[in-house]
Parts: structure tokens; sequence; C-alpha cells
């Protein structure tokens, strides 16, 4: 039987590099900035002004919002912002479902190229367990459940998504974007890669994505991220490389 940790496995990789889809795309964002002179530091603060500024509110009027929500920013700064992204998230919220409980969310988001990805919010309220025969302390909690792709090519019978087949590998951008998303329902403390697509399958937009969110402003423990696959364990270890 074929062994696959004999083989040669090249390291794995989602789509070549695209342009820049969403301000939440880290890489390609810093990129553009580093060809017009914009030093990088402004990115960590651009998410910073807009994370807090989304999280709490949607509005969102025109193109002079990028200076009255993200101060102190350079002027071709603003200018490139303006000219790249005429809305601060590059996916927006279509639909919410609640569970008869208010425990689960589900969230169905529309993508720029007008395909749709699930996430969903599940909330658990740590003091109905028990440690040592006591209640745990803690509170209510929420882990959000995200996508990297649409659709998926692994053909898992279990899986619905596995039946629709694979249609493109979203940008680390538009993984995160399902963060801020649910950040408007609850305080995420953590995410698991179990939505539609398989991670492994779309490797270095899925890196990046934790990257981003274990930065500012997100701050999630990288303890709290997990990374569901189907894929060889050969991958994994590859994974833990890159952290």
């Amino acid at each position: 039987m074929d062994n696959p940790f004999n083989r040669t496995y090249e390291k794995p990789c989602g789509e070549s590099r695209m342009k820049i889809r969403s301000v939440f795309d880290g890489v390609e964002l810093r990129t553009e900035f580093q060809k017009i002179g914009i030093d990088s530091k402004f990115v960590p603060i651009i998410w910073k002004h807009l994370f807090l500024t989304l999280r709490s509110s949607n509005d969102w009027d025109d193109d002079d919002e990028w200076e009255k929500h993200i101060p102190f920013l350079p002027s071709s700064a603003y200018s490139f912002l303006r000219s790249n992204f005429k809305t601060p998230l590059s996916s927006t919220l279509h639909s919410v479902f609640h569970s008869s409980d208010n425990l689960t969310s589900k969230l169905l988001i529309k993508l720029q190229n007008g395909s749709f990805v699930e996430a969903v919010i599940m909330r658990y309220d740590t003091r109905l367990g028990k440690y040592a025969g006591k209640p745990r302390p803690g509170g209510l909690r929420a882990t959000l459940c995200i996508s990297s792709q649409v659709g998926c090519k692994m053909g898992c019978k279990f899986c619905a998504t596995g039946s629709m087949g694979f249609k493109s590998n979203l940008s680390s951008g538009e993984i995160v974007e399902q963060l801020v998303h649910a950040s408007t329902f609850a305080q995420i403390r953590n995410v698991v890669f179990m939505g539609m697509g398989e991670p492994l399958n779309n490797y270095s937009a899925v890196v990046e994505s934790i990257r981003i969110m274990t930065g500012s402003p997100f701050q999630l423990s990288l303890k709290r991220i997990t990374v569901s696959t189907v894929n060889y364990a050969l991958f994994i270890c590859i994974v833990f490389y890159d952290f």
C-alpha cells in the first residue's frame, strides 16, 4: 500500500495571487502599500479602527468615511483605500438565522463575486459543566465556525458542501471578514475551520488569515483556533511548521 509519508510533497497552497479583494488581505495590502511608499505599520491601524467601527455600527455612507473612522493616515493611503474599496468589507451579510434557543446563529455571507459562504456562531455557557465535582467558572462563550472555500473537491459523503464540487478559494481577507461579520453578534473566543471547504486545499490563505486573527485587533489565542481537515497528517505537520 502506498505510504503518503514516503512521497515528496510540495507545500500546499491556494490559488495564485490575485488582485486584492479585501482590505483584510494582509499580504496583498502590505505589498500595494510598499509599491506606493506607504509604511506597512499603518495596516494594523486600519484594521483596528475598521473592526471597532463595524463591530458597533454598519453605517458607512461614502468614500469620506475612511477619513472619518480611520484618523492619522497619510493622504496617499486614503487615496488608495478610496480607489480600491468602495465599501470597507468586500463581502456582505446576506441573512442570519437564529436557533429557537438563540445558542446558534447561521450567517449567510455574499462574496464580491456573487458566491455565498456560511459561518456559524455557536454559543455555550461553561458554567453548565462541572470540574472536580464543582460548577465550572466562566460564563457565556462563543465559537465561530468559518469557511475557507466556496464548495469543496474532497467529496465527503457526510458533508453537503462536498456535493457542490469545488468553486473557488477564499482570500485571507474574505476568511477574516467572516469573523468581522460575526463579531457584530457575539464576542468570538474560538474559531474553527469546519465550514465550507477543505482548509489545507487553500493553505496560504488559511495560514495568513490565522496570522491576522491572532494579531491586532482580533488578538485571538492561537490555541483557540482549530483547523479541521481530511487531508494527510503530513500537511498538518507543515501547518505547525508555519507557526
